[in-house]
């Protein structure tokens, strides 16, 4: 008997190393010994955009510097409040650190192990969810742990995370929370001590919205929600059945409350230091007016038959495997888990329909009535709670398969497994259908044969759905152990999404070198001086490429830009454009020799022209012109317009206009530069205006010597700084308020410090 409590954690320990190393057998080709299998994460966001993102934090870290603006694409913009740059995330917080203290540079080999990771976490988190769910249920340990491992191979391994989420990085880690932020308050509204788990359940939730995916942020907020709505409806439910006072009645609505509110409120204010300057980015970015059209994509209907057979090409998030559906209405046999499962079965119908966006009503309705399902777009992505709630319900069906059936339910349950042998029989049959076709189409010379595409994926079903049905008539005759039966599902799924899922995302090291040294590169970034590129995305590795070569560029692949730099690009002549924003070089595959600009270097039909007479980083102006954004840009536009000797103010800025005809002023030298940091040197004739080729955004700190003076958004989108006559040093730094980080610093320690003394009490206890 003493040896039972070892041998239980002993099991319990061996699962969970196993649903944690089991990521490395399905990236396996990711860090394969052998150089000639290796494989890599192929280009695309995650190489072009997320990692040039993550190395500026990383970078900016080692110099011990925040990274707050980040002037290497479109030419500056907010860093930090970039939330995809995930600088506060505590996992990359933490990796960084190291990087910069061990003198490492961060490499796209970190990303990916950020990939492998994810997916361990993953499967851990699901596993302890549903492990409870199950042992809250009535089931015991073996059986909550096997169901456990059901859910976390159907989440981990289905077509959801497997697919776009590796190459969106942080829909993969943001998304990976939920679990554990439902484990918590789950565990807080039945749980005595209540406070530590709901610390618990705030610091997860922290966790996901530091991660850097708003939208996927959202959604789970959502479900904490409509969880903890469900709490406390069962709870309610439970007291009306017996003869309880309305005091008790009023305390589990109270204890609903509690739970859920203060888990929310902790994860905002934990996460506030990113929430806020994010917030303020986005309301000034091209996401902050999106109208219905923008917003209501989602799959097209025909994508409903990818739950059975995944699309030929790519990914199908759609797709969670043959066993888990069956498992999935299994469930509903599971009697004393009646209203949870019912509870997942209405999410995952739910969250399925609103997939499909505008081409489902239930969209407009989500658009109308619930808040920030018309500020996000591609729809699609919440099927993240529909695989997410499928994987829940899988875990409860695997229960029918190891517990004792209740009498009342028994018929019902042979009933379902006879239809699963007929619906076995029913796809037998049409796999001869699917081969006639197959076979008229060769006969015809079709070109393409859809129906191999189909037949190959069909056969894969039909064994699985073989195994499966084999599976429920060997649990119903009782002839197999349940171990036996334990192995052979988790066998199946296994099977089933390793053999659909583990080839997408990988592609060969010697066509996806993302960001090599060329010529180009080499040539602009030995060119003296303060100065932009205008790429247009031609640099090794994307538009964001200026950032791992450190040029700047006005070029970006972020979901993120200011409106105003946006306009700024759209409507402006490209020439004008140019000048403005300080550009040197321009990139382009096509021919544009002629007046000012002259062809400098070539390199793999990449030209590179230098411009004749380009504007500096800064100049001071004489004269100023009032008229507001649409104004600003015909006079930008304009031929007879001279952006040396005019600056256009806002109309809210008309006491500073000068007096006209003040002619050209001087360059200012620049002293210093660095990402958020410009220092000048400014010698002008008379009382001027300081043109800074920079995008105005609050934040932006000028001195003139030592002294604070306000900046003012001039040229449409430009700083302009107030100069007087006279020689002047002029300091311009990027300061991001430091009120978020105020309330949440203390938020964290005080956690922290109250999880610390908890965990010492439960160790003397």
């Amino acid at each position: 008997m003493t040896h039972r409590p070892r041998r239980t954690w002993l099991s319990e320990a061996i699962i969970i190393a196993a649903l944690v190393l089991l990521p490395l057998l399905f990236w396996w080709r990711l860090w394969a010994l052998d150089p000639a299998d290796r494989a890599v994460i192929p280009s695309g966001d995650f190489t072009d955009q997320y990692y040039p993102l993550q190395l500026f934090a990383a970078r900016e870290l080692a110099a011990g510097r925040l990274p707050a603006w980040d002037p290497f694409i479109n030419a500056g913009q907010p860093g930090i409040a970039d939330i995809q740059t995930g600088f506060y995330y505590p996992l990359n917080l933490v990796q960084n650190t190291i990087l910069a203290l061990l003198g490492l540079e961060f490499s796209i080999g970190f990303l990916t192990a950020q990939v492998i990771l994810h997916f361990s976490l993953a499967s851990l988190f699901i596993y302890l969810f549903v492990r409870h769910l199950a042992r809250r249920s009535g089931a015991r340990i073996p059986a909550a742990r096997f169901a456990g491992a059901v859910s976390a191979l159907t989440f981990t391994y289905g077509g959801y995370l497997t697919t776009f989420p590796v190459q969106q990085l942080t829909i993969l880690e943001t998304a990976v929370w939920l679990p554990l932020v439902l484990l918590f308050v789950d565990r807080a509204f039945y749980h005595v001590k209540r406070l530590p788990q709901i610390i618990c359940a705030g610091l997860a939730l922290a966790c996901a919205l530091l991660a850097g995916h708003p939208q996927t942020a959202m959604y789970i907020i959502y479900v904490v929600l409509a969880y903890g709505l469900f709490l406390t409806w069962s709870a309610r439910h439970a007291e009306h059945r017996t003869p309880k006072t309305g005091r008790t009645v009023r305390t589990a609505v109270g204890q609903g409350i509690l739970v859920v509110s203060l888990p929310l409120v902790l994860g905002l204010a934990l996460a506030a230091v990113q929430l806020a300057p994010t917030l303020g980015f986005i309301a000034r970015s091209t996401r902050a007016g999106l109208d219905y059209e923008a917003v209501a994509w989602g799959f097209p209907l025909a994508e409903i038959t990818h739950m059975l057979y995944p699309g030929y090409f790519g990914g199908s998030p759609q797709y969670i495997g043959i066993l888990p559906m069956i498992l999935a209405v299994a469930a509903l046999f599971v009697v004393r888990a009646r209203r949870e499962v019912i509870f997942w079965l209405v999410l995952a119908t739910v969250a399925l329909v609103l997939a499909f966006g505008g081409n489902t009503f239930l969209y407009s309705v989500t658009y109308l009535l619930v808040p920030g399902f018309g500020a996000v777009r591609n729809q699609e992505r919440v099927i993240f709670l529909f695989a997410f709630a499928v994987s829940i319900l899988a875990g409860y069906g695997a229960l029918t398969l190891v517990q004792p059936l209740p009498r009342q339910i028994r018929k019902g349950f042979s009933r379902f497994t006879r239809g699963l042998n007929w619906l076995f029989v029913a796809f037998l049959a049409l796999t001869v259908l699917f081969y006639f076709g197959y076979l008229q189409s060769l006969q015809n010379g079709v070109e393409i044969n859809l129906f191999e595409g189909l037949l190959r994926h069909h056969i894969l079903l039909l064994l699985i759905l073989g195994g499966s049905a084999l599976l429920f008539v060997l649990r119903r005759t009782g002839r197999v152990r349940r171990r036996w039966l334990i192995f052979l599902a988790l066998g199946l799924i296994w099977l089933n999404l390793f053999t659909i899922n583990w080839r997408f995302n990988l592609a060969d090291p010697a066509a996806s070198t993302p960001y090599p040294e060329t010529g180009v590169t080499a040539y602009l970034r030995e060119q003296p001086g303060t100065f932009r590129v205008s790429s247009a995305g031609l640099l090794p590795g994307g538009s964001s490429a200026g950032i791992v070569y450190e040029l700047e560029d006005i070029t970006g692949n972020t979901p993120l830009r200011l409106e105003t730099f946006q306009q700024f690009e759209d409507k402006v002549e490209s020439w004008r454009r140019w000048q403005l924003l300080n550009v040197h070089y321009v990139l382009s595959r096509k021919g544009l020799d002629g007046p000012g600009l002259e062809r400098v270097y070539g390199e793999g039909g990449v030209r590179v022209y230098r411009i004749g007479d380009p504007l500096p980083r800064a100049w001071v102006v004489y004269d100023t012109a009032l008229g507001d954004d649409n104004q600003a840009i015909d006079l930008l536009n304009s031929e007879d317009f001279d952006p040396r000797a005019t600056a256009v103010l806002q109309p809210q800025d008309k006491q500073l206009m000068l007096p006209a005809g003040g002619g050209s002023g001087p360059a200012a030298q620049v002293v210093h530069s660095a990402p958020g940091r410009l220092s000048l040197e400014v010698s002008s004739s008379d009382e001027g205006v300081l043109v800074v080729s920079q995008p105005f955004y609050p934040g932006w700190q000028a001195r003139v010597d030592g002294e604070i003076v306000p900046i003012r958004r001039v040229d449409s989108l430009l700083q302009g700084i107030p100069i007087r006559a006279g020689a002047h040093k002029v300091e311009l730094r990027y300061h991001s308020s430091p009120l978020p980080a105020i309330l949440s610093l203390p938020v964290w320690a005080v956690c922290l410090a109250i999880l610390a003394l908890t965990g010492r009490r439960l160790q003397r206890v």
